[in-house]
């Protein structure tokens, strides 16, 4: 997609009632008018190209030029990855499907693709399962995945053909994520996001956040929270939604956060630095990683990952961007890249 497209999509997308709110939101807590925080907003959408989210999750308010130069942008952000992944090879993230061809050896799970896979074989595959997820194989975000609990279906030829129908094609047999996160949340599985840089044929971990619902939603990216998690599986971080909410404890299960304790974190860095190796050519990518009894599955990889989320002031009251921790790691490498 052509970046004034982006840029486009980027305008057209604007909620101008969670804009409205965010704006609000910021001058309270920063002393200014509603007017004064709008007008910056445009100011540094002109200037930098951000978004209202942008504003808010760098903390524009309150940033200097320096600082502002460290922050990844929209439009940023597009040239970086449009020179880190080779688009030629964005199907093998882009495409869940050929990812979990590819990326199988990580996924803990099984799998089938309904255009190559006759009704006997799918009933085959559900036999003993009591659910399974059908998914579109290039939507994002959670979208349109339906979470099917095969007791109640009585028609399984119906079954097969309306999926197909919807074009949810993908069939992926249910992940169980271990009970110290179910304890959390067991309404979805709640993913960690892992994100790499590869340098040199070297993989660099270079921001996490551990993705939680905080209603009953079955997929993430529905209504989330996010927190850092240090190798020992602590929360290094506050935590934080979208809105610039802080918790304490999870707003159903009532759990405080500082008496959690993730586990397999360091497995599962270990698990993104190794698959950022697999398909080299994508050097940027953001892994969805999900914690069962048995240790890290990879959910997906995003090869065009959220920014906003890894350089979240909120997380610790940063006020340094991930364009310098991209440019830290590329060194020199930096000059080829016209942002």
């Amino acid at each position: 997609m052509a970046l004034r497209n982006v840029m486009i999509s980027k305008i057209k997308a604007i909620n101008y009632e969670k804009l409205d709110k965010l704006a609000t939101d910021i001058a309270k807590r920063n002393n200014k008018s509603k007017t004064y925080v709008k007008l910056d907003m445009i100011k540094n959408f002109l200037q930098y190209g951000i978004g209202y989210t942008d504003y808010l999750k760098g903390d524009y308010i309150n940033l200097t030029k320096e600082q502002k130069k460290t922050f990844v942008t929209t439009k940023s952000f597009y040239k970086l990855l449009k020179y880190l992944n080779k688009e030629t090879y964005i199907a093998t993230m882009s495409d869940k499907l050929v990812f979990n061809k590819i990326f199988k050896k990580y996924l803990g799970r099984e799998f089938i693709d309904l255009r190559t896979t006759s009704i006997s074989e799918f009933k085959n595959f559900i036999k003993n399962k009591k659910v399974i997820f059908a998914k579109p194989p290039t939507d994002f975000g959670g979208h349109g995945i339906e979470k099917i609990v095969l007791k109640n279906e009585k028609n399984i030829d119906k079954l097969y053909n309306d999926l197909k129908k919807k074009k949810l094609i993908l069939i992926e047999d249910e992940i169980v994520q271990h009970e110290e996160l179910n304890k959390l949340n067991p309404y979805a599985v709640n993913s960690f996001r892992i994100v790499t840089l590869v340098k040199d044929n070297k993989a660099y971990i270079i921001g996490n956040a551990l993705r939680i619902n905080i209603d009953d939603a079955i997929a993430i990216g529905c209504s989330d929270a996010y927190m850092r998690l240090s190798e020992d599986g602590t929360i290094s971080s506050r935590v934080i939604d979208d809105v610039a909410n802080i918790y304490e404890e999870h707003p159903i299960k009532k759990i405080k956060f500082n008496t959690v304790k993730v586990p397999y974190v360091k497995e599962a860095f270990d698990m993104a630095l190794e698959a950022a190796l697999v398909v080299p050519e994508i050097r940027y990518v953001g892994w969805d990683i999900a914690i069962t009894k048995d240790g890290p599955v990879i959910m997906e990889g995003n090869e065009y990952p959220s920014y906003g989320l890894v350089q979240y002031y909120l997380f610790n009251d940063e006020h340094e961007g991930h364009l310098k921790q991209i440019a830290d790691i590329l060194g020199d490498e930096m000059d080829k890249i016209k942002l």
